[in-house]
């Protein structure tokens, strides 16, 4: 069993997009809520009101990225900095708060007690020059390079099960053999950000440390199960990890309002046991970073689900995926990506 600590960043809430915008602070109090909750058992809150450092963030970011997040805090109302990402005076300082809860998350998660971070804004479509897709510092790349330049750990493993591709994370790190980013999404042309093609690897020293898997419409639990079992399963335990950092994204649920995949709600245990198997059998400390899914009434109920088998493997849980069938685009990707990724690892 396994103790689980949620951490919010203080200014979470105060962050802002603009009214009516997807990404907004309701996210965080529905699942406040839940996790304050007395059926929440095995699980503790914290808020934290610590920023990150200037010259923590530029290990990732370019000094430009940082100054024009810096610059928005002087705003009035909303200052965008594309038609999808925009900012408020707060979200300068709850950007910053948001990677210093990622880098504890990294630095304090072990065996017995692993940190979720419950934080606003997101990450994983920041790239090293520039905010977008309602992110603006990439937290989970941040804590990783962090990790790793500090030697606080020398190899580690991101998943990212967003529903979109975390096209951020990815070329931030496609250089780093140090750091496998596997993102499972719906495939390019199905939506934003109209990449995570299964060719699109990796770069330099980086090539084979990239591995993007586009799902089709509709793509659900099943699908996963069998890309974790054919795919990822392979690759993570021939790369052996001594950390495991997960992007968890909720948009890839059925009834997401701007997703395009068919994850059940059932489903999201299927992810955490999934998840649970890697954690387990290389015996590593994992972290999850919160980033997407926007169905607000429903949220909490996906987040107890996913969390469940993380903190109680041993119990039994309703998996849709033992009756469900893979689609036949999923069977030809697992296809495609093998005879592209055997130059890198046995599959």
């Amino acid at each position: 069993m396994v103790e689980l600590k949620f951490i919010s960043n203080s200014l979470a809430k105060k962050h802002s997009c603009g009214m009516f915008h997807p990404e907004s602070a309701h996210r965080i109090e529905v699942m406040e809520e839940w996790i304050l909750s007395p059926s929440s058992e095995n699980i503790s809150y914290e808020i934290l009101d610590e920023s990150a450092s200037k010259e923590d963030i530029l290990v990732t970011h370019t000094t430009d990225h940082y100054e024009l997040i810096e610059r928005s805090q002087n705003q009035m109302g909303h200052f965008y900095f594309d038609a999808d990402t925009a900012a408020n005076n707060y979200t300068f300082e709850a950007a910053r708060q948001a990677v210093a809860v990622g880098k504890k998350a990294v630095w304090e998660s072990d065996r017995n007690m692993s940190i979720f971070a419950l934080v606003r804004p997101p990450g994983h479509h920041a790239t090293r020059t520039s905010p977008g897709g309602f992110c603006i510092f990439n937290n989970i790349a941040i804590a990783s390079e962090l990790a790793l330049q500090q030697k606080k750990y020398q190899r580690i493993a991101i998943i990212d099960f967003d529903q979109h591709f975390g096209n951020g994370t990815a070329y931030i790190l496609e250089e780093t053999p140090e750091i496998l980013y596997i993102s499972t999404h719906a495939a390019p042309g199905l939506g934003y950000p109209g990449c995570g093609f299964t060719e699109e690897v990796g770069r330099g020293d980086g090539r084979g440390y990239n591995i993007p898997i586009p799902l089709d419409y509709r793509s659900n639990e099943a699908d996963l199960k069998i890309v974790f079992e054919q795919l990822i399963y392979p690759i993570i335990f021939q790369f052996k990890p001594d950390f495991l950092a997960i992007s968890a994204g909720f948009d890839g649920y059925e009834r997401d309002p701007i997703g395009v995949l068919g994850v059940t709600s059932e489903g999201f245990s299927t992810i955490g046991m999934l998840i649970h198997h890697i954690a387990s059998e290389l015996k590593i400390p994992f972290a999850n970073f919160l980033e997407g899914g926007y169905n607000i009434q429903m949220l909490p109920e996906l987040l107890s689900s996913y969390i469940s088998p993380l903190i109680h493997p041993d119990q039994d849980y309703n998996n849709p995926s033992e009756y469900l069938e893979p689609n036949n685009q999923t069977i030809l990707t697992i296809e495609r990506s093998k005879k592209i990724l055997n130059d890198f690892w046995e599959l």
